[in-house]
């Protein structure tokens, strides 16, 4: 996922719009895994009411891409892909406030962390450039997080039975492409991509970064589980970061580092104490068994 400004950047520098890289990127996705669940013989058939739930899901996915997009207009990749990797922590609060769940001190310190984050990336001062400080780009990362974030939860609570999590994925993987080919008709900004360098990022922005990381994900999550997955998710930004500092050459300064670090902390002290609690909950429930 980290590798998503890799292969999108080329695209938006060369004046491809947002919207024809969602495009390319969610149909290209769609396709290769249908071939891919063909191939191992899954079954595509669903409720008229799941399709419906997948579709809304989908609008809070290709939001949360769409936000992060546009967000590299305005902020260094790096900086853009630290301030969205904010979801677990604000999927933890939405939990707190919507669904009453308990709110623990770990929540208190890592909102704080975030915070703390957030501000010292958004204040990092000329050094990091003038888009660093770009308050639109701050607000749109903030967006993606919050539109992931939201995905998240509808997942948890769509409660969709007897689907696997690749099948799930392609439908949210064709919903958007059709979501993200309507918006372009409708704005007019739809192009064709006619040079080889282009189609090549295309395909690997769909196949890498959509195919490639749900796939490894959802094995990740079998075989380690979800929260440690999570945990090793913080490999996320770093890996964007480095991209942006090595591949585009963006500035790597003491607020960048730091601002990155505090993030990274908030959402590992929400993961963990979320094992923790899970832990917990699973003892209680043995006890009373």
């Amino acid at each position: 996922f980290g590798l998503i400004p890799l292969f999108s950047l080329p695209l938006l520098r060369a004046g491809i719009s947002v919207q024809t890289a969602l495009a390319y990127r969610f149909t290209i996705a769609a396709l290769a895994l249908w071939c891919l669940l063909r191939l191992r013989g899954e079954r595509f058939a669903l409720r008229g009411i799941d399709v419906c739930k997948l579709a809304g899901l989908s609008v809070c996915y290709m939001l949360a891409v769409l936000f992060f997009f546009e967000s590299f207009g305005h902020l260094p990749s790096g900086i853009a892909a630290t301030i969205q990797f904010l979801y677990p922590v604000m999927v933890m609060l939405i939990m707190i406030v919507v669904f009453h769940e308990r709110f623990y001190w770990r929540i208190g310190v890592a909102v704080v962390l975030a915070a703390a984050g957030v501000g010292l990336l958004s204040a990092g001062g000329p050094q990091t450039g003038a888009a660093a400080v770009s308050v639109t780009g701050v607000c749109l990362a903030l967006l993606a997080g919050l539109t992931n974030g939201c995905y998240m939860i509808g997942i948890q609570i769509a409660r969709i039975p007897n689907i696997s999590g690749l099948v799930m994925t392609f439908y949210v993987m064709a919903f958007g492409a059709a979501i993200s080919v309507g918006d372009g008709l409708a704005r007019g900004s739809l192009q064709w991509i006619g040079t080889v360098p282009e189609a090549a990022s295309a395909v690997l922005l769909a196949l890498v970064t959509a195919v490639f990381s749900n796939l490894t994900l959802i094995l990740a999550i079998k075989r380690i589980g979800s929260t440690l997955t999570s945990v090793l998710g913080v490999m996320e930004p770093l890996t964007a970061v480095s991209v942006g500092v090595l591949v585009f050459g963006e500035p790597f300064t003491a607020p960048l580092a730091g601002g990155v670090a505090l993030i990274a902390g908030a959402v590992l002290l929400v993961m963990l104490g979320s094992r923790r609690r899970d832990r917990g909950a699973s003892a209680g429930a043995d006890a009373t068994a």
